[in-house]
């Protein structure tokens, strides 16, 4: 199976330089950055190394997901974050799930043994609280929210991700919302193929803005918060979403 990496980037240097050379060493399919305007020379190191890099025209997450989509080549799509929170060791596992035909598969922070180093009181809550919410849907997640997972490298399109919903909302409540949750709940309606491996969850590498109620990230946790409440809650309404390309869904 081709795999594609996937790193999603802003000011990533610190971990740029601690896990580009062992991933580019793996041999992979392709590994990918996508990069939301670095400052710090992530951009240049990447380039340095040889790395294919998509500079992000639009703000937030989502953007990239979207804007690197097209130049993924691989049969499937690992999102790897290289802050630190996504632990190289879990790659081999991800990949046989992969590799057995599984459509969805997520590194869990919750499952089992594993944990998070990261976690602070607040988002150990609110990880667990949505997670729940989310598996409402149809199948008994453990940690819907990660970043870090593997999928069939058609499944962001047939599940509806990969189209913009106009520049008005992309550029507002869309750079706020959560690509991972919202895939994670239609990927259980339309029934598919989801499993989950157990894996810990680091802390990051860089340590700025680290507080006592959130860990330190680039995102802002309390508005992707509440947009994730808004999707799912649209998700409900729209219980029916249409499904693109077909193949899916019940």
């Amino acid at each position: 199976m081709k795999i594609s990496l996937l790193l999603p980037c802003k000011n990533e240097i610190v971990g740029l330089r601690v896990y580009l050379p062992d991933l580019l060493a793996a041999g992979y399919h392709q590994l990918l950055v996508v990069d939301g305007g670095s400052t710090d020379g992530s951009i240049e190191y990447a380039e340095s190394l040889g790395c294919e890099v998509v500079r992000q025209k639009g703000k937030g997450v989502p953007a990239a997901y979207r804007e690197s989509y097209d130049k993924l080549t691989g049969d499937a799509i690992i999102v790897f974050s290289p802050d630190g929170n996504s632990k190289k060791e879990a790659l081999p596992d991800l990949i046989a799930k992969l590799e057995e035909g599984y459509d969805l598969v997520i590194c869990s922070r919750y499952k089992d043994d594993a944990r998070s180093f990261d976690d602070t009181f607040m988002t150990g809550l609110g990880n667990w609280g949505f997670t729940l919410l989310i598996s409402l849907f149809g199948h008994r997640y453990t940690d819907a929210l990660v970043m870090y997972r593997g999928y069939r490298r058609d499944l962001p399109e047939k599940l509806g991700l990969t189209y913009s919903r106009g520049e008005k909302f992309e550029n507002t409540r869309g750079m706020y919302s959560a690509w991972e949750s919202v895939m994670c709940v239609r990927a259980a309606k339309a029934h598919l193929r989801i499993t989950e491996v157990a894996a810990d969850e680091p802390v990051r590498l860089d340590t700025t803005g680290q507080g006592l109620l959130l860990p330190a990230t680039r995102i802002q946790h309390y508005r992707i918060g509440f947009y994730i409440l808004m999707q799912i809650g649209e998700e409900i309404i729209r219980w029916r979403w249409p499904l693109r390309g077909g193949g899916y869904g019940p």
